[in-house]
């Protein structure tokens, strides 16, 4: 594997099914320099290593065992196996785009002072409730859509990819043992967050090291549970504590209200284009407030 350039890593459990649909899609990219993909199966019951196995025809891929719980867990185990010169994370619950390798690939070399990068995420808006779908406070949080526009931009302050479309240089990663946060993220207490962690502790939110790459598509199935509103309440709820815990940051560095709670909730609330909305942005700013409180309680 001296020939490797990226790296696609992938944690899965029990989802042999939506795997084997995106190692067919990695399968037939184009124009994709030379990858291997992780696979690290975070415990499945189900035939996800026979999938994997059967796939080793067309794809050059590595698969890890993580018993342990916690996607992070089995994002680190797979980390130890990454070769190349980019690492690009995503979910197994994806379709790529058939140029998806080779649009990162190319961003990489063309933008040498970046180190983050981020690709679009589609959803299918029809799955999606009017009252998330007219929201750009939630759409990202509760379907993991992530669209900034049709041209290559750097991110914001406190702005960060997501999950499933995602990418870092390897040779930032070298020495950490296990730089995914181990605390956050699907299979612990707070399952939202991961990522903002993860990337901070390579870019912090100010810099400008960071893009987005609409050209680097895939398209993501929405989970059903995540838009029923009893849940969608629950998940702003567990990413506003989320985010209070870890000090993430939540508005930009010029807003006067940034260190105002009581402010930010104000600031949203009057963007608020529905009911179901106000109440799921003034449930994550309850729990940031509480997730706040926490970590003050820690560091006294």
């Amino acid at each position: 594997m001296n020939n490797i350039k990226i790296s696609v890593v992938v944690a899965t459990r029990n989802r042999a099914g939506s795997l084997l649909r995106l190692l067919n899609g990695l399968s037939e990219q184009i124009n994709a320099p030379p990858f291997v993909v992780i696979i690290a199966d975070n415990g499945s019951s189900d035939d996800t290593p026979r999938v994997v196995e059967n796939a080793r025809d067309r794809l050059r891929t590595h698969y890890v065992r993580e018993e342990r719980p916690g996607k992070s867990r089995a994002l680190n185990a797979a980390l130890k196996f990454a070769r190349g010169e980019l690492i690009i994370f995503t979910d197994d619950d994806v379709i790529p785009q058939p140029d998806w390798l080779s649009q990162f690939y190319s961003a990489a070399q063309r933008y040498s002072d970046v180190n983050i990068f981020g690709g679009q995420i589609d959803v299918n808006l029809a799955d999606v409730p009017s009252w998330i779908k007219r929201s750009f406070n939630l759409m990202g949080l509760l379907t993991s859509a992530h669209n900034y526009g049709n041209s290559d931009i750097r991110y914001n302050y406190g702005q960060y990819p997501f999950g499933p479309n995602m990418a870092i240089r390897r040779h930032l990663l070298i020495v950490h043992e296990a730089p995914y946060p181990v605390h956050l993220g699907p299979g612990t207490d707070c399952p939202v967050g991961d990522e903002s962690v993860f990337f901070m502790k390579f870019s912090p939110p100010a810099a400008k090291d960071r893009i987005f790459l609409p050209a680097a598509r895939v398209f993501h199935e929405v989970e059903e549970d995540n838009i029923n509103f009893h849940n969608a309440v629950r998940r702003c709820f567990i990413a506003g504590r989320g985010q209070g815990c870890m000090r993430l940051p939540v508005l930009s560095e010029q807003s006067e209200v940034h260190s105002s709670t009581f402010g930010l909730i104000l600031a949203r609330m009057s963007s608020c284009k529905s009911v179901r909305e106000l109440i799921c942005i003034s449930a994550r700013y309850i729990g940031f407030l509480v997730g706040s409180l926490k970590f003050h309680r820690y560091n006294e």
